[in-house]
């Protein structure tokens, strides 16, 4: 952080002291803290008069760059000023533009918002700071909005244990129960670090009672602790006399397993491999049968799966901050359905060839609960291999507007954010494509074929149709 920016900041005559929480909180009410206390300070130092407008520009990093959280902030600050404000404008149209930006300063257990309130001519009319807790929750906001040039992981000056474990081992943090690290036999060893002082956890699944044949290479002083899953006592333990291996063959039976790699000393750190030679199923993420036994896919992440016959496939969305994502499957050996459920049980989205080559495309936003989701076979071709996808979106973000908008469809649905800044009733016209409107977060669907009734706030707006068309988007007040 500079520290010329910030002593000009607390002098700024106008700068207001916003007071950091002090209550453990998880990220969300984190955010929503920090909105709330953004928005009461502009309100404090912007009078709501007709003619006015505000503009609030996306929270960057303290090195300038875009994130998913200082976007998130904004766009969520931009909503709540939105319900507050009768005559001032937001997003711009006044006579006189103002304008609210901001950077997040990091540190290594909280997050410092800085926010400027500027007028008219640029000039700086009011300061005002807060706090976050740190959490891995909200770390894992600190990366670029999907689709930008970005590789690192977080903001850089953290200085967190955690931020230099997982530049070391990007499959860090797998300390805890539903943490671990999935390994499957048959595949190539699992190349991994050990960092001082902490303990690197795996899970696996014997298909069958057989010889199963868990190996750690390295030369670390360190120690192979196996369980059996919901055990709390381990029924092997295995160290490294050699100073080369730790192997474990034994025959086990049928379910999972859960195996801990940790030093002797506290002190210890070094690079290893581990590798699982187990019987598996033709699928190796069976039993998944049901929402019970949904195994877990990253946002970020692909697997390569196989359908059986009467047999579907379910996985739980894990690992996702709240946001846009897609999920979709490719291969051509099975005809494949998606649905996706909250809580296992509610059917929210389905679908069966929106995607390339006639594969299931799912886009949707992704909120705060426990997300599901079913692939089914479709006769002739119920079975076979297939790729299941969980990436994040972009979508662009759109207004509502009398003039339309020309949009060349895709091989799949074109995904849009349409923000409502102003409560009315509106209509959506795209002749000739089929629109689909849902309400965020919870994915309601709405009319979209008739006037409709929005509140402030954001909507995911979906557009199908033939590649190639060229469609025309009017979404307009009635």
């Amino acid at each position: 952080m500079n520290p010329a920016k910030l002593l000009a900041a607390l002098l700024a005559p106008a700068a207001l002291l916003l007071p950091c929480g002090t209550a453990q909180a998880d990220a969300p009410e984190e955010i929503e803290r920090t909105v709330r206390e953004i928005s009461t300070f502009v309100q404090r130092n912007l009078p709501d008069r007709e003619g006015d407008c505000l503009v609030v520009l996306p929270i960057v990093s303290d090195q300038g760059a875009r994130i998913v959280l200082g976007e998130r902030l904004a766009g969520e600050l931009e909503l709540a000023l939105a319900g507050v404000y009768r005559r001032l404008r937001l997003g711009g149209g006044g006579r006189r533009t103002f304008t609210l930006m901001g950077e997040l300063e990091p540190y290594a257990s909280r997050l410092r918002v800085l926010c400027r309130l500027l007028g008219p001519e640029g000039e700086q009319l009011a300061v005002a700071r807060t706090e976050l807790r740190m959490s891995r929750e909200l770390e894992a906001l600190l990366v670029a909005p999907a689709g930008d040039d970005y590789t690192g992981r977080g903001l850089h000056g953290l200085g967190q244990e955690d931020s230099l474990a997982q530049s070391l081992d990007p499959l860090e943090p797998d300390d805890a129960d539903g943490a671990e690290v999935q390994l499957a036999g048959g595949e190539a060893p699992l190349e991994r670090y050990l960092s001082p002082g902490d303990i690197d956890r795996f899970r696996f699944y014997v298909a069958q009672a057989q010889p199963v044949r868990l190996e750690v290479q390295t030369a670390l002083d360190a120690q192979l602790v196996l369980y059996r899953e919901g055990e709390s006592a381990p029924f092997e333990v295995r160290g490294n006399p050699t100073g080369m291996s730790i192997l474990f063959e034994a025959s086990l039976d049928p379910g999972y397993y859960v195996a801990e790699l940790l030093a002797f000393s506290p002190e210890v750190q070094g690079p290893y491999a581990i590798h699982l030679a187990a019987a598996q199923s033709p699928d190796r993420f069976e039993p998944d049968d049901s929402p019970a036994e949904a195994r877990p896919l990253a946002a970020g992440t692909s697997q390569e799966r196989t359908l059986a016959a009467g047999d579907p496939d379910w996985v739980e969305l894990a690992d996702a901050p709240p946001g846009f994502y897609s999920l979709f499957t490719n291969g051509l050996e099975a005809d494949t359905s998606l649905t996706l459920f909250r809580d296992g049980r509610v059917p929210v989205l389905a679908d069966e060839d929106g995607g390339p080559q006639a594969n299931a495309y799912l886009a949707f936003f992704l909120g705060p609960g426990r997300w599901l989701a079913r692939v089914e076979g479709r006769p002739p071709l119920a079975e076979g291999r297939y790729t299941l996808s969980f990436q994040p979106l972009a979508p662009e973000r759109i207004a509502p507007a009398r003039a339309p908008r020309q949009i060349i469809l895709g091989d799949r649905p074109t995904v849009l954010q349409l923000r409502v800044l102003s409560a009315g009733r509106y209509r959506v016209r795209c002749p000739g494509t089929e629109v689909e409107l849902y309400s965020l977060p919870g994915l309601s669907s709405l009319a979209a074929d008739a006037p409709v009734a929005l509140a402030a706030g954001d909507y995911l707006l979906l557009l199908k149709g033939p590649q190639g068309r060229a469609a025309s988007l009017v979404v307009a007040e009635e």
